[in-house]
């Protein structure tokens, strides 16, 4: 008798244990390799995601990107050239990150500015690049 009641407990153990389903859900933390993150749904604007969204860092590539797309839509509008010269001003100088060390004064051509902006992902070449454009980088920016 002791022996039949094991078998029974064990195989509605068994039973239990391959048909009931939790009901939990479990949450993974995403772990990127990053100093911060967003996550938007396009079509409503809703944060899915974000990890220290507000903090201030450095321009970061898809600002670089949007930089040389700008830049190449005045060019090919005729707005401006690829061997037009930029002055480079002490506000684009003073940047820090990923630079191309340019001087206040300096004077580089359009193209190098943006092979530095591609190759270089150089934060001052973004920003002469903007105020030769625009004025200033608050007007590049509003663009």
């Amino acid at each position: 008798m002791n022996k039949r009641l094991k078998v029974i407990f064990l195989t509605i153990l068994f039973i239990f244990m391959f048909t009931y389903q939790s009901k939990a859900k479990v949450i993974v933390e995403p772990n990127f390799n990053c100093k911060s993150a967003i996550l938007m749904e396009f079509s409503t604007g809703k944060i899915l995601y974000e990890y220290k969204s507000h903090e201030k860092l450095a321009p970061a590539s898809v600002t670089k990107i949007m930089t040389m797309l700008l830049v190449m839509e005045a060019v090919d509008s005729g707005k401006i050239k690829l061997t037009d010269k930029v002055v480079v001003s002490e506000n684009a100088k003073r940047l820090g990150g990923s630079t191309m060390y340019l001087e206040t004064g300096e004077v580089r051509t359009v193209e190098e500015l943006l092979k530095g902006a591609a190759i270089e992902s150089a934060n001052d070449a973004c920003v002469a690049l903007a105020e030769f454009l625009y004025g200033t980088e608050e007007e590049f920016v509003k663009k």
